[in-house]
């Protein structure tokens, strides 16, 4: 299928990308490759993305969404706080170890891009903290938990489990116990003291 400047648009040009990503791996493929699969010249990429960089960005950034897609999910429960940031935690621990099996070249594009580019990393973090204290916020509410500055305590509760998003966890056989004691500890510390 050939396709020109106005069939193509900037989700195909995201689609093809991953889907070069996948099958030459995110070391070896280049904006050519995607040109290709597209039928386009590699300048009607340039017309969307101004280069690999953004483009990678942006398939990247993607990627992330549709990965941390099932917290919105979490997110809509209709849970006491505290069951909901657990779940939300959990979730978050293991949507990346999901996704290094189940979709390892875009993980390892993930892994690189994080690596040389820190907007992405920046943009995913926020992401992740804005959602924990959104949780924090309902709890306040309900009078589960106490805290005067939710977003500290959702970014704490960030960087004390971001140990567990990181691959070097994800063969560690007390993994799932490890996650479960550090959230309940967490949760317990978010506690209201007056109960």
């Amino acid at each position: 299928m050939n396709l020109d400047k106005i069939s193509l648009d900037k989700e195909i040009v995201l689609n093809a990308t991953e889907e070069v990503i996948r099958r030459f791996g995110p070391d070896k493929a280049n904006i050519s490759d995607v040109a290709k699969s597209l039928k386009v010249s590699h300048t009607a990429i340039y017309r969307y993305y101004n280069g690999k960089a953004a483009l990678w960005n942006a398939v990247t950034q993607r990627w992330l969404t549709h990965l941390n897609a099932p917290s919105n999910d979490i997110l809509k429960e209709d849970s006491p706080a505290d069951i909901k940031l657990c779940h939300l935690l959990e979730d978050f621990a293991e949507a990346k170890r999901r996704s290094a099996t189940d979709d390892p070249e875009m993980f390892a594009n993930y892994i690189k891009l994080v690596q040389s580019s820190m907007e992405v990393l920046e943009k995913g973090i926020a992401d992740v903290i804005n959602s924990i204290e959104k949780v924090i916020v309902q709890g306040i509410t309900e009078g589960i938990f106490f805290t005067e500055f939710p977003h500290q305590a959702a970014r704490s509760i960030y960087l004390a489990t971001s140990v567990f998003m990181h691959p070097n966890s994800f063969e560690n056989p007390d993994r799932k116990q490890n996650i479960e004691s550090v959230v309940n500890l967490l949760i317990r510390g978010l506690k209201n003291p007056n109960e």
